[in-house]
């Protein structure tokens, strides 16, 4: 059995130090019992457990993960390491951390399913592949969660993407080639009338499984610089109190839709197929983006947070549950 090491120590924390039995433990993590006892038993055996738990850094991040998931009510919370405060670097950080806790997650029969988004595009590309593959899940599906025809020079990568995930799970894939959002309500209605698009739409909205980042309103968000957003449009999100967007739904503070006019032209499935995923996996991080993931948290838009460490103490911090940069 191949042990993770960030795992063992979030085992042995729930145990020794919140007294958690691994009853609780195992539905806590979606483990087995017995995954759970062996893990407790090779943390043991390999030092991370004595009368403490060993290596200072990544206890620091296991106590940052357990504040997160009890602050917000998370499945699972993932804080990914970053050496600079750099874009492109957290970026790469979060999608390598999602990417490992996405190949430990799945199961035989899981439909995937992907909105596009440039945190999105590092986890695909750090998805295992060829004899070092995913993992031994069987009969897996990879779908569009919203549409992702390109509008302007910079591409979604949503071919990409699918394609990624899909050859590292040997997967099936559904495309979604449309635009994500049209100019009215009867354009939208005419492109879903297609029995083809329909098939693909439908299938997204069974996703056990949902891959996404959380975009701000803002123009670093992938909608502005896709096309799909322009200027005047970030300034009405704003008027009406918009903090963030999960593939292409914007909401508010409180995770409530704010634009019912974008809504009914924008192809996406509802937010309840969200709610109803065995694993919503939200990939965001940055100083700008805390409004965003509170409220996608608060909105039950995602179960499991995938972020970097000072977007971690950002969060428990807006929350009162931190002071400086000491662990909660």
């Amino acid at each position: 059995m191949r042990y993770d090491e960030r795992l063992m120590v979030k085992i042995a924390m729930l145990y020794y130090l919140k007294n958690l039995d691994q009853d609780e433990i195992a539905a806590r993590l979606n483990l087995s019992r017995q995954s759970v006892s062996r893990h407790l038993k090779r943390a043991r055996e390999t030092g991370i457990v004595e009368f403490r738990i060993h290596s200072p850094k990544e206890e620091t991040f296991a106590e940052l993960e357990l504040g997160l998931e009890t602050a917000f009510g998370l499945k699972a919370a993932i804080v990914a390491p970053v050496s600079l405060n750099a874009d492109d670097i957290m970026k790469e950080a979060i999608g390598k951390y999602a990417a490992a806790f996405i190949e430990q997650t799945v199961i035989d029969g899981d439909v995937i399913g992907v909105s596009w988004s440039s945190t999105v595009i590092a986890c695909a590309r750090n998805l295992k592949t060829g004899e070092a593959s995913a993992g031994a899940a069987a009969d897996l599906t990879i779908c569009q969660l919203n549409g992702s025809m390109d509008v302007a020079d910079i591409s979604t990568r949503a071919e990409f993407i699918i394609s990624r995930i899909a050859s590292a799970f040997k997967a099936r894939t559904s495309s979604l080639p449309v635009p994500m959002l049209v100019d009215s309500q009867g354009i939208l209605s005419s492109i879903m009338a297609d029995t083809r698009i329909r098939s693909s739409f439908d299938l997204a909205r069974g996703a056990t499984v949902g891959i996404f980042g959380i975009g701000s309103i803002n123009q670093k968000s992938s909608l502005y610089q896709t096309g799909y957003m322009s200027a005047r449009i970030l300034e009405e999100l704003r008027s009406k109190a918009a903090v963030g967007d999960i593939a292409g739904h914007f909401f508010d503070a409180r995770g409530g839709i704010c634009d019912p006019s974008l809504e009914s032209r924008t192809l996406s499935v509802p937010k309840s197929t969200f709610e109803s995923m065995r694993f919503s996996i939200a990939l965001a991080g940055g100083e700008h983006k805390l409004e965003a993931i509170e409220g996608a948290v608060a909105g039950r838009w995602c179960n499991v947070l995938v972020t970097d460490e000072n977007t971690a103490r950002g969060l428990l911090r807006r929350k009162g549950l931190l002071v400086g940069n000491a662990a909660p």
